[in-house]
C-alpha cells in the first residue's frame, strides 16, 4: 500500500512546490508572461460608418456609405418625409419631373415620392486614407488640400411605384434592422417595384476621387470589386448615389435596356428581391425590382414608359 500511495505524494509535493514559486515576485512575473502569451490581440476593426441618421430613407444606402467614409460626422441638412400619391400626376406634381411606369402591368400600382434629402460633411483625410488602405487602395492620391474641405451631396425626389402582393416593410426599429426582413413567400412572386430619380448633385473638392469612393461603397453593399467595375462602367456615381442595392449578389447580366446598358443582378437570397434590374437613361437612373422569375425583368423595363 504504501508503494502504490508513494507517486501521489511526489505529485503533491511537486504541486505544492509550485503554487509557493508563484507566490514570490519572480513566480508572479512568469505566470503573468506565460498567460500573457495565450491571450490573442483584440482585433482593432476600421471600417465606413454608413449608418443613417434616425428617420432617414432606406434608399440611402450608398449615400450613408461614402459619407462614413469621408467623415467621422455627417450633418443631415434636409431629410423630407416620404409621400403617398394617389396618381401618377399626383406623383409628377410632388416629385418634379414626369413619372415613367412599366405598362406591361395592367394592375394598379401603389405609388409614393421618396423625400429629397441634403448632408453635409467635412473630409477627414487621415479617416479616408485609413479606409482607403483597408480596401487595398493605399497607393490612391489624396492631395493635402481636402482635408477640412467641404462635401455636400443632395439627393432629389424620387417617384416609387409598387406592383402586386409585396412583402410588409421592415418596422424602423433596431431588431428589426439587424434581422432584416422576413422571408418572402411565393405569394410575393408578382411583386415588382420601380424606383425613378434623378441624378444627385454635390459639391465636391478638387482632388476627391467620388468614382474611387462609389467603388468602395459598392463593395460595403455586397458586391466583388469586379461587379462594382462594372456596374461603375455603366451607372454615374452621381446616381448610383440615389439608390438602394439589393443586400447579396449571386451573379450580373450585363443587358441592353431601351437602347441603352443595364445590369440585372440575380441575387438568390432569402430575403428580399431574387432580382434587380438598373439603367441609367437621359439623366435619370431606374432600378427595378421583384420577387419572381428575372426573365420577367427585361419584358418589364422595356414597357416603362
Amino acid at each position: 500500500m504504501a508503494s502504490r500511495a508513494r507517486p501521489r505524494w511526489v505529485w503533491i509535493a511537486a504541486a505544492a512546490v509550485v503554487v509557493a514559486a508563484a507566490c514570490t515576485p519572480p513566480g508572479q512575473r512568469t505566470a503573468r508572461r506565460f498567460f500573457s502569451s495565450l491571450r490573442l490581440a483584440k482585433p482593432q476593426p476600421v471600417a465606413a460608418n454608413p449608418a443613417a441618421a434616425p428617420g432617414s430613407n432606406a434608399n440611402r444606402q450608398l449615400q450613408d456609405a461614402i459619407g462614413g467614409m469621408v467623415s467621422k460626422k455627417v450633418n443631415v441638412v434636409f431629410d423630407e418625409p416620404d409621400q403617398r400619391a394617389p396618381s401618377p400626376s399626383a406623383a409628377e406634381r410632388i416629385a418634379g419631373f414626369a413619372a415613367r411606369l412599366p405598362r406591361a402591368r395592367h394592375d394598379s400600382a401603389v405609388l409614393s415620392v421618396i423625400g429629397a434629402r441634403s448632408v453635409e460633411m467635412t473630409v477627414d483625410r487621415d479617416e479616408l486614407r485609413t479606409i482607403l488602405m483597408e480596401a487595398g487602395q493605399s497607393a490612391a492620391s489624396l492631395p493635402a488640400s481636402i482635408q477640412g474641405a467641404h462635401l455636400a451631396l443632395r439627393t432629389p425626389r424620387a417617384i416609387r411605384a409598387q406592383y402586386g402582393n409585396c412583402p410588409v416593410p421592415v418596422a424602423n426599429t433596431i431588431q428589426a434592422q439587424i434581422q432584416g426582413p422576413p422571408p418572402p413567400s411565393t405569394d410575393n412572386g408578382n411583386c415588382v417595384v420601380l424606383v425613378q430619380s434623378p441624378r444627385a448633385a454635390g459639391d465636391v473638392p478638387p482632388g476627391l476621387e467620388m468614382d474611387r469612393l462609389t467603388e468602395i461603397a459598392l463593395e460595403l453593399a455586397g458586391m466583388s470589386p469586379k461587379q462594382a467595375h462594372a456596374f461603375q462602367s455603366l451607372v454615374h456615381w452621381q446616381s448610383a448615389v440615389v439608390l438602394s442595392l439589393p443586400r447579396a449578389m449571386r451573379s450580373y447580366d450585363v443587358v441592353t435596356v431601351q437602347g441603352v446598358p443595364g445590369m440585372l443582378m440575380n441575387t438568390g437570397g432569402r430575403r428580399g428581391p431574387t432580382w434587380a434590374l438598373i439603367w441609367e437613361k437621359d439623366g435619370t437612373v431606374y432600378e427595378l425590382t421583384g420577387y419572381g422569375s428575372s426573365a420577367d425583368a427585361l419584358p418589364l423595363a422595356n414597357s416603362v414608359s
